[in-house]
């Protein structure tokens, strides 16, 4: 595998984007806790800023059959390299441009919903990325089976990645996807991860994320989707694994009458730190969006969410519901949970929760007095508040694949 320094940013394809970009991260510099958005998330040692580039031509080979499911289309992602091991349906288009290529690429849309100005991390990705990921839904497009990303990550020694996707789904497609963030190696890595996704006119997109990264990885990650009129947007995440997680979610709505859903479950152990950062932006009038986001901590790690639900002015008729509920199982277990609103017109329906507790111990009791010993009833009563989010999956193999992830995840935990 060959291996590379950090180099400046890149200067084959998309160079007037880059060097703007890396001309912004350098003087805003990465965000520390004198950020308000970052006050209790501290990515600085995670940056591995001595860590190598991996360049694009690797020669990275792995049995790529573990990892996908039946019923699945699947498009795999090894590092930053791309790899179609089957022929794409009818609909589907994948293009993989590298850093060496120098072909002319069409680049209206790009950078449309992640603006770097926003963050100095989106910044450094669009100056560094190697690869640009794209996959184009066509028009009317539907899908018997979920497009499954699977990003793998692996390497001899540590290293720094900056993936890279867009996906535009064409109007009237209806589409699943589901995107598995798996590390197979124990080198402490940093990966700085971009994508966005637009969601044209009547077009409807289910969404699954699932992160099993090694405790070593730093892993930042921003999601921006734009949704256009009428279109609908599920939005599934599921953060296992990582050492110190970042996961910022923007949604736009960029016309009226969208429809937005995001759900997101979290379990931290260890000395794990996760953050969910949500930013729902209402800029047209007749939008709904609902936010589900829950926490489950162990040991002595740490997480933070941080929504916000932001109603623009003449974005009238606006419907947003946000709720984070956190189960703490030890005393050395942390969460800071800040939902907000900020609403700048008058005829909305906007609400917001959030709560933290643990484990209601008469519930406990009433189990154990059925013949269930202690440890199988808080498993139950585990398993049940998440599954609040699990059961949001609508394809059965996905939650299939989700709640064994949760069955390994939770073992040892419980005590």
């Amino acid at each position: 595998m060959t291996v590379t320094k950090t180099t400046p940013y890149r200067s084959t394809f998309l160079a007037e984007e880059a060097a703007y970009a890396w001309k912004y991260f350098q003087e805003t510099g990465y965000p520390d806790s004198k950020n308000e958005n970052w006050r209790f998330s501290n990515p600085t040692p995670w940056l591995n800023l001595d860590g190598n580039r991996i360049s694009s031509n690797n020669d990275f080979e792995e049995e790529f059959s573990n990892y996908i499911i039946p019923n699945s289309i699947p498009i795999i992602i090894i590092n930053e390299k791309l790899v179609v091991p089957q022929p794409l349906p009818d609909g589907i288009q994948v293009i993989d441009i590298r850093a060496e290529s120098t072909s002319n690429i069409a680049n209206d849309s790009f950078g449309e919903v992640a603006d770097y100005h926003d963050s100095s991390f989106v910044a450094e990705n669009i100056a560094l990325f190697q690869n640009y990921i794209s996959l184009n839904i066509a028009e009317n497009t539907r899908l018997d089976h979920p497009i499954h990303f699977i990003h793998l990550v692996k390497a001899k020694s540590s290293c720094r990645l900056f993936p890279r996707i867009h996906v535009n789904i064409g109007s009237g497609a209806e589409v699943e996807v589901w995107k598995t963030e798996s590390g197979i190696d124990n080198n402490s890595h940093f990966i700085n991860s971009v994508t966005e996704v637009i969601v044209h006119e009547n077009a409807s997109l289910k969404w699954t994320n699932t992160q099993e990264l090694n405790p070593q990885t730093g892993h930042i990650y921003s999601f921006n989707i734009s949704i256009k009129k009428d279109a609908y947007a599920k939005y599934n995440s599921f953060e296992f694994g990582g050492g110190f997680v970042r996961n910022d979610i923007h949604t736009h709505f960029d016309a009226s009458n969208g429809d937005c859903e995001i759900n997101n479950l979290f379990i931290t152990n260890g000395k794990q730190h996760i953050d969910i950062s949500t930013m729902m932006h209402h800029k047209n009038p007749l939008c709904s969006s609902r936010q589900l986001v829950k926490g489950i901590l162990g040991g002595n790690s740490t997480a933070v969410f941080r929504g916000l639900a932001n109603v623009y002015k003449e974005a009238g008729k606006t419907n947003a519901q946000q709720n984070n509920k956190n189960l703490i199982l030890s005393p050395g277990a942390r969460v800071n949970s800040i939902p907000q609103l900020e609403i700048y017109e008058d005829d909305v329906k906007c609400s917001h929760g959030s709560t933290t507790g643990q484990i209601e111990q008469e519930a406990l009791f009433y189990l154990q007095s059925r013949g269930i010993n202690r440890i199988d009833a808080m498993g139950l009563m585990v398993r049940g508040f998440a599954n609040e989010v699990v059961d949001k999956v609508e394809n059965q193999d996905v939650k299939e694949y989700i709640q064994n992830s949760l069955i390994q995840k939770m073992e040892g935990m419980i005590q």
